[in-house]
């Protein structure tokens, strides 16, 4: 599957903004987890920035990041299956931007 999400845009204050959206390819892929918990072993859902589900997301892990990070406290490792393909990448939690690569193997 391969999948580039388009008009990602929002308006704040009578100016529009354009997210780059989700992305998926054998290799690669871009999302947005969300979770009831951010913890880790927490089990969601992978979606584009629209909210449509790609596929499942689960959090290997978690650890605080430097202090006063102004995006998110803390970084997550996590797996995402869409499609069939595992990936692996970081991101800053449920609803934040996750990147990810293909899992060898």
């Amino acid at each position: 599957m391969e999948y580039l999400e388009k008009d990602c845009i929002f308006t704040h204050e009578g100016k529009s903004f354009e997210s780059g959206g989700a992305f998926v390819s054998p290799g690669y892929a871009i999302g947005y987890p969300k979770f009831d918990q951010d913890q880790a072993g927490a089990v969601g859902v992978m979606n584009d920035w629209h909210g449509n589900k790609l596929g499942t997301a689960r959090i290997v892990s978690c650890w605080e990041t430097t202090p006063r990070r102004y995006i998110s406290p803390r970084m997550y490792q996590i797996e995402a299956t869409i499609d069939g393909v595992t990936y692996t990448g970081r991101g800053g939690g449920s609803g934040m931007i996750w990147r990810g690569k293909a899992k060898r193997g």
